[in-house]
């Protein structure tokens, strides 16, 4: 379902499990990313020079997103969002989300050269990303109508891993978790900045960390 490797379908298949499209709750991690920047760049750039950056970028973080068992579930201009722990019900889903957003991390810096060569004229920003990652439940299952319907997450856990993605900027990370992705992943973490924020939809505070690296 949407952007899964062949590996999780093949799990998927032998395993007997089926996804109730209807609607279920189900604990996830959800995985937010955008790029920085991105309407000054576009506004330097033509249209088809924007498609095709974007493309080449989108390519190289779908590969590390479905490498780590984690599903696109959409992209909204320059931002991906994508859950792990859906559709395939992986029990380590935190530890799988944080090892995708370091891969994402190391694409992201790959792709500055990739931008320079490309477009040496055009007077770019720098190319950068943020990512926010959140753990806990969410309803996920196919919304929309009876002409259009889209798989997909929705709700706290959702709402919570996009205001995070936003929190990046002020906390000047590249990378920024929940307390509970980072806590459920276990010691692989190596964490700098830690913080509590008020995120905007949401009366309960968020610890968050900043993530460094991922222990091998």
């Amino acid at each position: 379902e949407g952007y899964v490797s062949d590996d999780v379908v093949n799990m998927l298949l032998s395993s007997g499990h089926r996804l109730d499209l209807g609607g279920q709750s189900m604990h996830i991690t959800v995985l937010f990313s955008d790029i920085r920047n991105f309407t000054t760049i576009s506004e330097k750039l033509s249209a088809p020079e924007t498609v095709e950056f974007l493309n080449a970028y989108f390519e190289r973080v779908i590969n590390v997103i479905r490498a780590e068992g984690g599903r696109i579930d959409k992209f909204i201009g320059d931002a991906v969002m994508a859950e792990f722990g859906v559709p395939y019900p992986f029990a380590d889903h935190p530890a799988r989300a944080l090892r995708a957003a370091a891969g994402m991390r190391k694409v992201a810096e790959a792709f500055k050269g990739w931008m320079r060569n490309r477009f040496p004229d055009k007077d770019l920003p720098e190319f950068a990303v943020g990512i926010g990652i959140h753990t806990g439940n969410a309803v996920v299952g196919n919304l929309g109508s009876a002409k259009r319907m889209e798989f997909t997450a929705i709700g706290d856990t959702v709402n919570v891993a996009s205001r995070l993605e936003g929190e990046t900027k002020t906390l000047s990370c590249v990378i920024v978790a929940s307390a509970e992705t980072v806590r459920a992943a276990g010691d692989m973490v190596i964490t700098g900045r830690h913080d509590t924020l008020k995120v905007k939809g949401r009366a309960e505070l968020v610890e968050v960390y900043e993530i460094l690296d991922i222990k091998a």
